[in-house]
């Protein structure tokens, strides 16, 4: 049996990126089949165990977490071949999201350039329908591989199955821990159409040159790097808040007002808001709440100083919902998971 358990306690401060100080009962490993009966069991012994992809999109807010932490150890990509317009992907969950993306644009296969750079995992992408630059995740993704916990069955999710939806998925909506993403199955164009309508992607990848794939890549990579802090020096957990989706009705009304507001139509009848100018134009941009604030460069991100707590931080996201609320009349919702928050 491979399951490893890290004795108590375990320090979760390098397991989320947003890094407060935090440490949980044990961290087990998820590699073979022996390792998933071991997960379910935990399951079935009224346990609650979490299981944790990077790390990106979790945020510890409670000193303690009192539960086992899980993480994926499988990796590896494979190509299924050509069928139709589409080339097919099978990649293992444990993978490095932006190192897929990565590989996929230098071997030639273009289409997920847009989403380059996002942190967290491979397995952890449909969990929240990752998307960036006006590429989501659910345009590039043909069934999910996952471990039933229920039926303690490896089974395949079609896309249809997996219920997409903005920033949302079966796997956030059905009961908590049912599946297990073992791995993504993608479907990657024969035919590359350029994406380049959201922010001055355009603008950058004509001055690299050519519009293709890598010139993409480099462009996004380029703006988030600018825009998002590294991790490693300022914790963070990437873009804080979905951006609210609204009726156009509504957003009209809001732009009457507000003439500057941002926003991109979504269909017919609705309008999806940026939620960073929304929180920029309440003045919150650089705001500090203990050790924890709104990124002075970026007012879609949180950070954390590294002296940051658990109640700092979620005192922080209330005054920013209050105050975007009060002007806006829009409830901005936390985009990563809040572990220890009631």
């Amino acid at each position: 049996m491979s399951v490893q358990d890290a004795s108590f306690p375990v320090d979760l401060g390098p397991m989320h990126t947003f890094g407060l100080v935090s440490s949980c009962r044990s961290h087990r490993t998820l590699r073979v089949a022996a390792d998933f009966k071991a997960y379910a069991d935990s399951l079935e012994a009224g346990e609650s165990p979490l299981l944790l992809g990077e790390g990106s999109n979790t945020v510890f807010t409670e000193p303690l977490i009192n539960r086992t932490v899980w993480t994926l150890g499988l990796t590896g990509k494979q190509y299924l071949g050509l069928l139709g317009d589409a080339h097919h992907f099978r990649v293992q969950g444990g993978e490095n999201w932006h190192q897929w993306v990565e590989w996929s644009v230098a071997n030639g296969f273009a289409g997920l350039e847009n989403l380059a750079l996002i942190p967290g995992s491979v397995g952890a992408s449909p969990v929240q329908n990752i998307g960036a630059y006006g590429v989501e995740l659910v345009d590039r993704i043909h069934a999910v591989q996952v471990f039933d916990v229920q039926d303690r069955q490896f089974k395949t999710l079609s896309r249809d199955a997996c219920q997409f939806a903005y920033r949302d998925s079966l796997f956030k909506q059905e009961k908590p821990q049912r599946h297990v993403i073992v791995a993504v199955d993608f479907t990657l164009p024969v035919q590359w159409k350029p994406v380049l309508t959201y922010g001055d992607v355009q603008e950058r990848v004509t001055k690299l040159g050519a519009v293709s794939p890598r010139n993409v890549m480099k462009a996004i990579c380029a703006i988030r790097t600018e825009k998002l802090p590294d991790p490693a020096v300022l914790g963070n957990s990437g873009s804080f808040f979905k951006n609210p989706i609204v009726s156009k009705q509504f957003a009209q009304e809001l732009r009457a007002k507000h003439p500057n507001l941002v926003g991109f139509p979504l269909g017919s009848d609705s309008e999806k808001l940026a939620a960073g100018w929304l929180i920029d134009q309440c003045g919150l941009k650089g705001y500090q709440r203990g050790g924890v604030g709104v990124y002075s460069k970026q007012a879609l991100i949180l950070v954390n100083s590294g002296q940051g707590t658990g109640r700092e931080l979620t005192d922080l996201i209330a005054h920013i919902q209050t105050e975007v609320n009060k002007r806006f009349g829009v409830t901005l919702e936390p985009e990563p998971n809040l572990i220890g928050t009631i």
